[in-house]
């Protein structure tokens, strides 16, 4: 009679997939990941195959093609880093580069809290009477596309939103806060 030597189930599975699957979180978090030639094969905990050309992520462009391999996984999955380039990667942003229909539903997503967070801005601004005139570092067509939630606002920029209004970085963010808390029932509910 032959013995059959049987390795325990967490010497087969890597812990991390076994903890992602654990919290529910087995679609967001990345189990392995490895570089064949110009491309990024990454595997989620969930067992989705994501294979990402390198050229197809800004970050990933700024990689030497040398650091390409140098990455590390973050001990949860919930990224891959490259310490050379000091980069930072979660599963959705390799979801982006891959999945038209990811991408077309991320960006829909992004639009709306653009306009949120504009919207928000907004009317803080008009809370404290100040015109769009009044943000000092901007033009009143920048403060316009950013109420209008045009694009992502950068932090230099909510730095002179904060400035003008009288309020240190975070103090201006918990305000931006607020007004979206006052307004999210319209927010919550779109999304549905």
């Amino acid at each position: 009679m032959i013995s059959q030597v049987i390795k325990p189930i967490a010497d087969v599975v890597p812990k991390r997939v076994m903890n992602a699957w654990t919290i529910g979180a087995q679609e967001q978090l990345i189990a392995d990941a490895t570089v064949i030639g110009d491309r990024l094969l990454v595997l989620s905990c969930a067992m989705e195959k994501l294979e990402v050309p390198f050229d197809s992520l800004p970050a990933l462009k700024c990689i030497s093609i040398n650091d390409r391999s140098n990455f590390t996984i973050d001990d949860d999955g919930s990224c891959l880093y490259w310490e050379s380039a000091d980069i930072h990667l979660d599963i959705e942003a390799f979801r982006y580069a891959t999945d038209p229909e990811w991408k077309q539903k991320f960006d829909s997503l992004k639009s709306e809290h653009n306009q949120v967070f504009g919207k928000a801005i907004a009317t803080l601004r008009k809370q404290h009477k100040l015109r769009q005139s009044d943000i000092i570092g901007l033009s009143e067509r920048q403060v316009r596309r950013i109420e209008q939630g045009d694009g992502s606002t950068k932090v230099d920029t909510l730095r002179l939103f904060a400035k003008a209004h009288g309020m240190d970085l975070d103090a201006y963010l918990d305000a931006v806060a607020s007004a979206i808390a006052s307004t999210s029932s319209d927010y919550g509910n779109s999304s549905k």
